[in-house]
């Protein structure tokens, strides 16, 4: 508990910090301008992330032809995919078991309601005399 208090001080204070160098508590024009810098340094990705969403979803609209990856490389990334998945379901697993436990403990329930509810409903006057039988041998 406390190492974590230490750790989330220490990213705070090293926030703190490189903003401190970057300049970003001095003026708003500043500011503007490293946020501008910024900007121009991530378009050329933000280009090509753009272009690739295009081509997967409209492609009439694209701009360039990708090549498609040779076929060890698909195999590869199909196969590192899948491994993902694999340990992503595994990682529910627990959670799934859980969920299916609670519906069959209510499943379970609500069928011995029901079969309870109906008995009494077929012999009301044998139900009530065997709860008296249950409370007087409580009470002896």
């Amino acid at each position: 508990m406390v190492l974590l208090v230490i750790a989330k001080l220490g990213v705070v204070a090293g926030v703190a910090f490189a903003t401190k160098q970057l300049g970003v508590w001095e003026s708003s024009e500043h500011s503007a301008v490293l946020l501008e810098n910024a900007r121009e340094s991530l378009r050329p990705y933000a280009q090509d992330l753009k272009d690739r969403i295009c081509c997967w979803r409209c492609q009439e609209k694209c701009m360039e032809e990708f090549e498609p990856k040779p076929w060890r490389e698909s195999f590869v990334d199909s196969w590192n995919d899948t491994i993902k998945r694999a340990f992503l379901f595994l990682n529910q697993v627990p959670t799934y078991f859980h969920h299916f436990a609670e519906d069959v403990e209510k499943a379970v329930t609500d069928l011995v309601k029901e079969k309870d509810q109906k008995i009494q409903k077929m012999n009301p006057k044998q139900t009530s005399s065997s709860t008296m039988d249950k409370t007087l041998a409580k009470s002896n």
